[in-house]
């Protein structure tokens, strides 16, 4: 039988998952073309998902929102959604997930840090703020038992110029973070 896994996420997700596909062979690798952008999008979107699938054969969920949720849009001194608002939408999301694909595994990566030398992007966060998001998200994943993968603490490592402007990466970046995730996945699968 056919294994599936899926990767859903924000811009971040987009960078790496075809190197995912190209790393974990032997399985069917499902994403959406599109950009997830925030808990509240992927929510909405989750079902349209699904439906591209046999939940039977999907064995690992690895998902991701936070740099939309965390943002500023439009000069807004808020974020996008509210921390409560973001550890709500995140238990809803692992709950529907379940529901979904039953007998997958699901597994939650961390939102990755701003480029530390340009913060200052169209829809700014700082990462102090991204690094209060991905500590919700660490809560809500350990109380709803589902592991995390940091590629938050991944990539701070990284270069100004492993980043492509202030919050996205560059292809070799990118295939650096293709490369963690797919590790992280084979171990599990």
């Amino acid at each position: 039988m056919e294994k599936t896994v899926v990767l859903l996420g924000d811009s971040i997700r987009l960078g790496y998952c075809e190197r995912v596909k190209a790393c974990l062979e032997g399985f069917n690798v499902y994403y959406p073309e599109e950009n997830c952008r925030n808990t509240q999008y992927l929510l909405t979107q989750l079902s349209g998902y699904a439906a591209a699938l046999d939940p039977k054969t999907v064995v690992s969920v690895l998902f991701n929102c936070g740099h939309w949720d965390a943002a500023h849009f439009g000069g807004s001194s808020e974020s996008l959604t509210s921390e409560e608002e973001y550890r709500r939408n995140l238990g809803i999301l692992v709950h529907r997930l379940r529901a979904l694909f039953p007998k997958a595994s699901l597994f939650f990566a961390t939102t990755t840090p701003m480029n530390p030398k340009v913060c200052k992007d169209q829809n700014p966060r700082t990462n102090e703020e991204i690094d209060r998001y991905n500590t919700v998200a660490r809560e809500v994943m350990k109380r709803e038992g589902v592991e995390v993968l940091d590629l938050n603490a991944f990539t701070r490592a990284f270069s100004e110029e492993s980043f492509a402007d202030g919050c996205h990466f560059t292809k070799e970046a990118s295939r650096l973070l293709g490369d963690r995730v797919a590790a992280f996945l084979k171990q599990r699968l």
